[in-house]
């Protein structure tokens, strides 16, 4: 082989570089946790040497932050994927959106250990713990657009999608952290049940008026 074809083969842009990195790390703490984490620890699980990580990130303030985006991004995509194979009645949207994190692929201890980790390092790490603000608030916005949609679909009755938001956020990370405690498949599905519940106690669909037949 030439040396020309043997560089494009290992050639890698920064950005490429960079995700190989979140990526490995990513899988790190999913082996041995937030805790026990570090660059050369990072760099034997991707084969990548020390150096490429201190070239491509300042700190494993910065490699947290970003797998904390890389993390969030996973469960974001496939959201929306599955709402987008859901019914288009904004309820069956709704309900897709809140049960992709509760699917196999996010109820795995792994997935969830990384979550719970950068939780725990949020509160000691200010970077980590705006990065993980930013991508609640995303997330809860997201959520709003889903509960107007729903709104609308009922004839823009006056329900509080603030409180909906707030109330079914507080509800999915209880049940994440729930799952990775006792691991209740019927804690999961009440729980789902529970937010539906409450949507239509607050975003009630309008009866249609009885029209009564005339003489």
């Amino acid at each position: 082989m030439t040396e020309a074809k043997k560089k494009q083969r290992t050639f890698r842009s920064s950005e490429d570089r960079r995700a190989e990195i979140i990526e490995a790390a990513f899988q790190c703490i999913q082996d041995v946790g937030y805790a026990k984490l570090t660059a050369r620890k990072i760099a034997e699980h991707s084969n990548i040497s020390l150096g490429h990580i201190t070239y491509h990130f300042k700190d494993m303030n910065e490699v947290l932050v970003e797998t904390y985006r890389y993390a969030s991004r996973i469960l974001l995509d496939a959201t929306f994927q599955d709402v987008s194979r859901s019914s288009k009645t904004p309820i069956e949207q709704l309900k897709a959106f809140l049960g992709t994190g509760f699917s196999s692929a996010f109820l795995k201890h792994e997935y969830l250990r990384v979550r719970v980790d950068l939780w725990s390092a949020a509160l000691s790490h200010a970077q980590i713990a705006e990065t993980e603000r930013e991508l609640y608030d995303r997330y809860r916005l997201n959520l709003v657009d889903v509960l107007q949609t729903v709104r609308e679909e009922r004839q823009g009755t006056d329900g509080d999608v603030a409180l909906l938001a707030d109330s079914i956020m507080a509800m999915l990370d209880g049940l994440w952290l729930d799952w990775e405690r006792h691991h209740d498949d019927a804690s999961i599905r009440n729980g789902l049940e529970g937010c539906i519940r409450l949507v239509n106690a607050v975003l009630p669909a309008k009866e249609h008026p009885v029209i009564q037949p005339t003489n």
